[in-house]
């Protein structure tokens, strides 16, 4: 019934369309990453490390600058040690199962510290080797903010602890946890850290030695404005000594061996490379550099800012996470009294143009913990740089005339018989 209304509303010819789905995968993409990409099909063509012509050598100069780039980013210890991977849940296997069969082999009992807040592309690799004798322990919470106290993080660290790993934001509240203090903790009492950069590379300012972070998983196709089908992982120097691989085949290097080199990053890259991919994501990387992750961020809080202030003025809408902007990156989830969050995308996207994501995101425990796992999740704002202050004001307004009109109902459900009758 209330689509229909809606639709009343704005006349469907009229809608632009607005993509708040940046969480999911960035977009649009800037056009030097379109360009670099048809450049490498149409100029390049061959497979990095696979020849000594001109192309094949370009090729590998492509891989080698697209490592440079995230390098400097991230402001990581070395180049080599940026490893690429199909996307941020691939770079996660690598190093979750990597470093718990490395412990197996040794014969040494594993046990991993994680989180409530975790996506399912750490959350199922958890559960993979839960089933082979690893011990986990998961932390919760605090639902209201989202945030994980760095104490509990030590407290559940015990002798056998070889990682903990953790979502550096999250997808369903935006929450952004306290990494450098978790870092600390454990670089004090040795177990290796392992951040989830999903929702924050190329978004937030990271710097892995600052936050003592050893590993470092990350999609190409979100913040860092790439193609879908990248991503990578860096690893601290000296981590490839604990991370056994997890597919090995053939490199273009040491090609007298039929076992995997151990340098890096040959170590973790069997087959042929997405040149193509990876140089659309050079340029996304290097059009962030040009412009400065802390203006990327400071534009996007400014954002988060106004979905946050005037969606929380609503009366029956729901935001989840912390009021305070300084603590959660690009990501606004909400609800609405009496709506189902597919239905309440469904109107956003059919009447006002807003493309969003309902449903659970793939992080079913975040949002247990928040209370709306058995109701069907939520609705995900979710913005990026090519968003506009007048584009995050006209979502507010939407979603505020979908909660006028779904109130009204109730409102006339809850009038009193006599009143009822009158208006008859």
């Amino acid at each position: 019934m209330l689509r229909h209304v809606q639709r009343r509303i704005v006349p469907m010819p009229a809608l632009r369309r607005l993509y708040f789905d940046n969480a999911a995968t960035s977009f649009p993409k800037p056009p030097e990453v379109t360009q670099a990409m048809l450049q490498y099909m149409s100029e390049v063509g061959a497979s990095p490390g696979r020849g000594a012509y001109k192309e094949a050598v370009e090729a590998g100069r492509t891989l080698m600058r697209c490592r440079e780039l995230i390098n400097r980013l991230i402001h990581g210890e070395d180049p080599h040690h940026i490893v690429f991977t199909l996307n941020a849940s691939d770079s996660l296997n690598l190093a979750i199962k990597g470093l718990v069969r490395h412990h197996q082999r040794k014969r040494e009992s594993v046990h991993v510290v994680t989180t409530t807040m975790d996506h399912n592309s750490i959350l199922r690799p958890m559960r993979e080797i839960e089933g082979d004798g690893v011990q986990i322990t998961r932390v919760k919470v605090d639902p209201d903010s989202g945030r994980i106290d760095p104490g509990d993080i030590r407290s559940a660290i015990r002798a056998d602890t070889r990682l903990v790993a953790l979502i550096h934001a999250s997808n369903v509240t935006g929450a952004i946890q306290p990494i450098a203090e978790i870092g600390a903790v454990c670089r004090e009492r040795g177990a290796a850290f392992l951040v989830d950069a999903a929702q924050t590379i190329g978004h937030v300012p990271i710097d892995v030695q600052v936050v003592k972070v050893d590993l470092l998983a990350f999609p190409g196709h979100k913040g860092l404005l790439g193609p879908l089908g990248t991503g990578g992982l860096y690893l601290r120097p000296g981590m490839e000594q604990v991370i056994d691989t997890s597919r090995e085949g053939g490199t273009g290097s040491a090609s007298e061996r039929d076992t995997q080199p151990t340098h890096m990053p040959d170590k973790y890259e069997p087959g042929s490379h997405n040149g193509p991919g990876i140089a659309g994501l050079a340029a996304g990387v290097q059009w962030i550099l040009d412009r400065g992750v802390d203006a990327i961020h400071d534009h996007e809080q400014r954002l988060t800012r106004i979905l946050l202030d005037g969606l929380r003025e609503l009366p029956a809408v729901r935001v989840l996470g912390s009021r305070e902007v300084e603590h959660r990156c690009g990501v606004v989830s909400i609800v609405i009294d009496g709506m189902e969050p597919a239905d309440l995308a469904a109107i956003l996207e059919e009447n006002f143009g807003i493309l969003s994501r309902a449903g659970l995101h793939c992080a079913p425990l975040a949002h247990q913990a928040c209370g709306t796992a058995s109701s069907g999740g939520a609705v995900r704002l979710s913005v990026g740089p090519f968003l506009t202050e007048d584009d995050a004001r006209y979502a507010v307004d939407s979603i505020a005339e979908i909660a006028r009109e779904t109130a009204l109902p109730a409102r006339a459900a809850a009038a009193p018989d006599h009143v009822s009758s009158t208006r008859r």
